[in-house]
């Protein structure tokens, strides 16, 4: 299995609780980049890994009836709860398909976009600078590419994954980490990314999200992302006792986390 494969895999099974378990992060990170990235109406707007539609569905609102845009996801979950979000939201301009954004040509053969979305997944490809040039390509002449990482923890999430790796030892390893490829997060290296994928103009920009986290919200949230890789590897008959473990661990009073996403936005000449 490769390892495109593997993280579909671990996004599919992670796509019925995926921002639905009372810590909302995404969904603002997403409307953040929307917004940075400024569709209007009539635009067309490729978003890539679009998971279950938080970067999608306010992309498809601002770009109106007369625009159109397209979400690729590689895992089947979330390709269909990202339908079920389009349909919800009565967005005819919008659709969603499964595929790879790295081979975006072949599914949409002749399609130029006046903005591609990279929202909170670059981090997780085995060549990031292949699918920023891949997705730079996709661009019409004045496009813009947008994306947007996590690159820093704050103190107390550095403390509260300690205790996840603590507690779950017994069970797993690695428990909450996430399975990132690269992490990106050094100075420069995203504006970097983005000038060698022929993009100009490229501006990069830090955002603090604090997010906050119960400890009886954990053991869920863990689940409900990336970070279910590792937890994944424990046997399911452990896993009550695993998540009582945990639960015990944690100080009742839950986390306040401030997370720093960074985003980029490029332009093709």
């Amino acid at each position: 299995m490769d390892a495109k494969e593997y993280m579909a895999g671990v996004f599919d099974r992670a796509s019925g609780s995926y921002e639905r378990v009372g810590v909302p992060f995404f969904t603002p990170v997403a409307a953040e980049l929307v917004r940075r990235a400024a569709p209007g109406p009539g635009d067309h707007v490729l978003d890539a890994g679009c998971g279950t539609g938080a970067s999608l569905v306010p992309a498809a609102q601002a770009v109106g009836p007369t625009g159109r845009v397209v979400g690729l996801d590689l895992a089947p979950g979330m390709v269909a709860a990202a339908t079920a979000e389009v349909e919800r939201h009565g967005l005819s301009q919008a659709a969603v398909v499964l595929g790879d954004a790295e081979h975006a040509e072949d599914l949409l053969p002749g399609e130029r976009f006046d903005i591609v979305l990279a929202g909170m997944m670059l981090y997780f490809l085995p060549d990031p600078p292949a699918a920023v040039r891949s997705m730079a390509g996709l661009l019409r002449p004045g496009g813009r590419l947008a994306a947007s990482l996590l690159v820093r923890s704050s103190p107390a999430e550095a403390e509260l994954f300690a205790l996840v790796e603590r507690a779950l030892a017994p069970y797993t390893t690695g428990a909450g980490s996430a399975p990132f490829h690269h992490t990106l997060g050094a100075p420069g290296e995203l504006t970097g990314l983005f000038e060698q994928g022929g993009l100009g103009d490229v501006e990069c920009a830090d955002v603090v999200f604090e997010v906050t986290v119960g400890a009886g919200q954990v053991w869920d949230w863990l689940w409900s992302a990336a970070r279910r890789a590792s937890l994944e590897n424990i046997p399911e008959s452990l896993r009550p006792e695993a998540r009582a473990a945990l639960e015990a661990s944690l100080p009742q009073e839950g986390f306040l986390l401030a997370r720093t996403v960074r985003y980029a936005t490029g332009t093709r000449a």
